[in-house]
């Protein structure tokens, strides 16, 4: 064979092989990193929601003239305007009603979603657990978020203005 003739036809084959493989693996790797960059986004915008509920629920019992009912999973308490709030989570969202009567937890406006659960405590004056959450003068809340294999927990606390 004489020098600089070229590649054989068995070195072009072996040298596109190893190229193809070459360029499977870095699809392969550029498809994973999105595929992750796509579920990180949408796990962020979801406790971002989550969050920006959380923040308007204590702001709102904040200001708030104090808690009418309540128990670990929903909570009723009357605004700053004299409005009846409640909130729950029903099939993984979160709800709020405004002005409607007692006993009302269904429907109501979705605030958040992929939620798998709400806590409310009630804590009196020396920050103990109330013996009714009527006597709340502060109220902790605990938003857990789930959505695919991740689970976070949003908490907050709000000491009651107007108790």
């Amino acid at each position: 064979m004489r020098e600089g003739a070229g590649f054989s036809l068995p070195e072009l084959l072996v040298a596109v092989i190893i190229g193809q493989l070459v360029l499977v693996g870095v699809h392969r790797v550029f498809v994973a990193g999105l595929s992750t960059h796509n579920t990180a986004s949408l796990q962020a915008e979801v406790n971002r929601k989550a969050q920006v509920a959380l923040d308007d629920l204590v702001s709102l019992l904040r200001s708030s003239s104090g808690v009418v009912e309540g128990d670990s999973d929903h909570i009723w308490f009357v605004d700053q305007d004299g409005n009846n709030v409640r909130y729950w989570v029903s099939d993984g969202e979160l709800c709020c009603y405004r002005d409607v009567p007692k006993g009302s937890y269904s429907g109501g406006a979705v605030v958040a979603s992929n939620l798998s659960g709400i806590l409310f405590q009630y804590y009196d004056a020396n920050d103990q657990p109330a013996a009714t959450a009527s006597e709340a003068v502060k109220v902790a809340v605990e938003l857990t978020v789930e959505r695919a294999f991740h689970s976070a927990r949003l908490k907050s606390a709000a000491w009651l203005r107007n108790r």
